[in-house]
């Protein structure tokens, strides 16, 4: 009965594989996770989301755009400070907790100054 757990690994190896989520989707997810918290202390001052945050966020950083690359912050440093915003999971249906986004925002001053519209 040693066959179940050998394969495991294999399964677990194979439910991770496949091709890259395009930069935009990468930082529209993120945009998403932000504007679900944007209603924390704190969030709000830092990410400043006008009226719709969503439509606020992607005209200011580019990410509405189907073709929109990371360039600084890079996408390596992007996907490194968007680990917080996933400790509730990698579904969009439950929100980070207001202290994972304030982490994110912390933590990633770099990353907060895109979604500011901050130019590097």
């Amino acid at each position: 009965m040693k066959r179940p757990s050998i394969l495991w690994p294999l399964v677990c190896l194979a439910a991770c594989s496949g091709p890259e989520a395009p930069d935009a989707a990468v930082c529209r997810d993120v945009i998403t996770r932000l504007c679900q918290t944007s209603f924390c202390p704190g969030v709000s001052e830092q990410i400043r989301p006008g009226l719709d945050c969503d439509a606020t966020l992607l005209e200011r950083t580019g990410c509405g755009a189907e073709d929109f690359t990371f360039s600084t912050p890079s996408r390596e440093r992007f996907l490194s400070c968007r680990e917080p915003l996933l400790n509730q999971g990698i579904s969009t249906e439950t929100p980070p907790a207001c202290t994972d986004t304030l982490r994110f925002l912390a933590g990633c001053e770099d990353v907060t100054d895109f979604f500011q519209g901050v130019q590097p």
